[in-house]
């Protein structure tokens, strides 16, 4: 029974630290008018993300992943090749929280047991794609023309709105990792964030009035005619259309992480790495059991 005990703890259980940059795609910012969708984000503005996670590779095909990322979303509309976005000439900063659950699936045929077929314990490779549920926790701010300093938007109501600082979110996306020893898993991977909110940005739907010289009034519209072949002032009005609230506001994370791996009581390695078992190596010998 020990020796049973024994051979079914695997490692099948990681934490670890992820860090990469990320990118937003919403009303600010972006908007070059010849692209869509993805290739519409901005590179300029890219910014960090970094953030712990956990994953439990509860199954040969299956795993679960759980995590929390800290990472900074900005937009500019300087930035934009869009006219009216130039003329609107808004901007901001979101540090946000992306907390996350990712239910992952490992299609064997995308994974190498061995790297490199040398017969002896050496580099597993496994690439896998994810869906899941999540939240974001976040806090847009805007540079004030007249101090250079950035304030809050979500109190100041530019759209006389009231919105949530926490969000539901759909993540989606795919990686890979290299896993070394059995305990130390270099990886990368890319998530999709769907949201559902038009806030991040605090744009959506259109100019209201507010009283002038108010922080509200200053945030909320801020068009700038110098820029060249803008929209004139009156397309920036109360009334006239701020964002478009058809579409919700997304952002992509691309990372690189490092997980340690500890042991657990599960057998499905058994099955999902023979190779650490008592096969026979390429050039001959048995391999120890673990």
């Amino acid at each position: 029974m020990l020796g049973v005990s024994a051979n079914a703890q695997r490692y099948n259980l990681g934490f670890g630290m992820r860090a990469g940059v990320t990118n937003f795609l919403g009303d600010i910012g972006s908007g070059d008018e010849a692209r869509g969708f993805l290739f519409n984000m901005e590179i300029a503005d890219t910014r960090w993300a970094v953030g712990p996670f956990m994953r439990w590779r509860f199954h040969p095909l299956f795993a679960l992943q759980g995590g929390v990322t800290y990472a900074r979303l900005q937009g500019m509309d300087v930035n934009s090749e869009n006219r009216a976005r130039r003329g609107r000439n808004l901007n901001f900063r979101n540090d946000i929280f992306d907390i996350t659950a990712k239910f992952e699936y490992y299609p064997q045929v995308l994974a190498v047991s061995d790297v490199g077929f040398r017969g002896r314990y050496r580099t597993d490779y496994q690439t896998y794609f994810f869906a899941g549920a999540g939240a974001t926790v976040h806090n847009p701010k805007g540079i004030h023309p007249n101090t250079g300093e950035y304030v809050k938007l979500r109190p100041l109501m530019t759209e006389g709105e009231s919105y949530s600082p926490v969000v539901f979110q759909v993540p989606l996306g795919g990686g890979f990792f290299f896993t070394t020893n059995r305990q130390h898993r270099i990886g990368f991977e890319i998530q999709w964030s769907w949201t559902f909110t038009d806030y991040l940005d605090d744009i959506s739907g259109t100019y209201v009035q507010h009283d002038p010289g108010s922080d509200a009034y200053i945030m909320a519209n801020q068009h700038d005619p110098s820029f060249f072949n803008v929209p004139d002032a009156a397309n920036y009005e109360a009334g006239s259309p701020r964002g478009d609230p058809t579409d919700r506001d997304n952002y992509v994370l691309m990372t690189v992480s490092y997980s340690y791996l500890i042991r657990t009581r599960n057998s499905f390695y058994r099955r999902n790495y023979s190779w650490m078992y008592g096969r026979r190596r390429r050039f001959g010998g048995t391999k120890a059991k673990f």
